[in-house]
């Protein structure tokens, strides 16, 4: 594993070397994010389409999702689509790849991809983890996503290109985004479990568009082609009510998270409230947040301490305070499971969910999936959400606390987290 690790650390060096930077976030300080258009304006400004989806399922806790999605896989009949940054099986998991092989090998479609990355898993699933390949003998068709070999020597900066999203689609007709791996620290563990979220949408338009990434994602990935129009999928959506503006950044995608990020921030008139798993922001990000403060916007953001990551994270805090009214750090404890969530609320409308964590690294350097939701009653929800995890053993910080916390981190490990994540 110690080989392992210092491989993935060499490469990343050399890809930062190789690159320096794979997309830009230059639109968090241009047109249209910074124009006098409204939100609604700006979203057609970038070409976005914006779709009517359903108030969907919501999961804060990975073992009741687990329970739910193995439910929703036993139903279905034609096909099911996942993608996931970390894939593996643990005992508690068992039964969730039970019924999907039994699925497969009844007839109905399984396709699974998960990111090269999957078997160099560093969190607490490593104790316990069994590789996925096993799915194969019960027809279930799987891929990994940029498999890291020395072939990322001659080529490294595609070793930085990760597949971070995690979605599901079954039968065109139920689509599930959001922030939780499925590996053992995500749904398995009861105690130790990560503090995530997933939502489950009963969305035709929705899976549509997912199933429309996923053949276009697979089909890049494999020689083995699939057909897109072999997945029945539907045109409208009698059910939706709630205005949403979905950004699937990879392949095939023309939508990039940092669009998304930049029109809220520059956009917001009053609060934005901001789960941030890793702050490392380039300047282009800083800048429109300092922008929103100046105009009177109140910023309140909740870091992770995140124990891999804490040195890199802890040497950021003065910059956070930078642009934020109140900044949080949830306490790194046993008891207290780590802070995962992917979740940024604007001004009690807009609410952004899904797999993209607010960094420079998934702005530019990942394949990952967010959703905006134009809802007051969604927004109030996760905004009474958003206090709930600050209530729950966050610590204030204060401007003396993060020079502290500065001096206690690295600027090394803040480099290696900025764009390795």
């Amino acid at each position: 594993m110690k080989i392992r690790k210092a491989l993935y650390s060499f490469l990343l060096f050399l890809s930062v070397l190789a690159i320096s930077s794979c997309s830009s976030t230059e639109t968090f300080v241009s047109y249209p994010a910074v124009s006098d258009l409204s939100v609604e304006e700006k979203m057609e400004a970038l070409g976005v389409d914006q779709m009517k989806v359903d108030y969907p399922e919501v999961y804060y806790y990975g073992p009741d999702f687990l329970e739910r999605i193995t439910d929703l896989v036993s139903q279905a009949k034609d096909y099911i689509l996942i993608t996931t940054f970390l894939g593996s099986s643990a005992p508690e998991l068992e039964e969730f790849y039970s019924v999907l092989a039994e699925k497969a090998e009844s007839g109905v479609r399984v396709y699974v991809s998960i990111d090269g990355l999957s078997s160099y898993d560093m969190t607490e699933s490593r104790f316990v983890m069994t590789p996925l390949y096993f799915l194969k003998e019960s027809g279930v068709n799987l891929i990994e996503y940029s498999p890291l070999t020395f072939a990322h020597v001659i080529a490294p900066q595609y070793m930085l290109l990760r597949e971070h999203r995690k979605i599901f689609v079954i039968d065109g007709k139920i689509s599930v985004i959001g922030g939780m791996n499925i590996n053992y620290i995500s749904l398995g563990s009861k105690e130790k479990n990560q503090r995530d979220s997933m939502y489950i949408f009963h969305s035709t338009v929705l899976a549509k568009s997912l199933t429309d990434q996923f053949v276009s994602i697979w089909n890049s990935s494999t020689v083995e082609k699939i057909d897109r129009d072999s997945f029945k999928t539907y045109e409208n959506d009698s059910e939706g009510k709630i205005p949403a503006y979905m950004f699937n950044q990879g392949p095939g995608g023309k939508e990039k998270v940092a669009d998304m990020y930049s029109v809220l921030i520059n956009s917001a008139e009053k609060e934005i409230l901001l789960f941030s798993f890793i702050p490392a922001y380039d300047e282009n990000m800083l800048t429109a947040l300092k922008n929103a403060k100046e105009r009177g916007v109140r910023i309140v953001t909740v870091v992770s301490s995140e124990p891999r990551n804490s040195k890199g994270s802890f040497y950021a805090m003065p910059r956070v305070l930078e642009f934020s009214d109140e900044v949080y750090l949830t306490v790194s404890d046993p008891e207290i499971p780590l802070l995962h969530e992917k979740l940024m609320i604007v001004d009690g409308r807009y609410t952004v969910i899904g797999s993209t964590n607010f960094n420079f690294r998934s702005m530019a350097l990942d394949n990952d999936i967010s959703i905006v939701l134009d809802s007051e009653e969604f927004a109030q929800m996760s905004r009474d959400h958003f206090y709930d995890k600050i209530q729950d053993g966050a610590e204030h910080i204060t401007e003396e606390r993060a020079e502290e916390l500065r001096k206690e981190g690295s600027a090394l490990a803040y480099f290696l987290v900025y764009y390795g994540g």
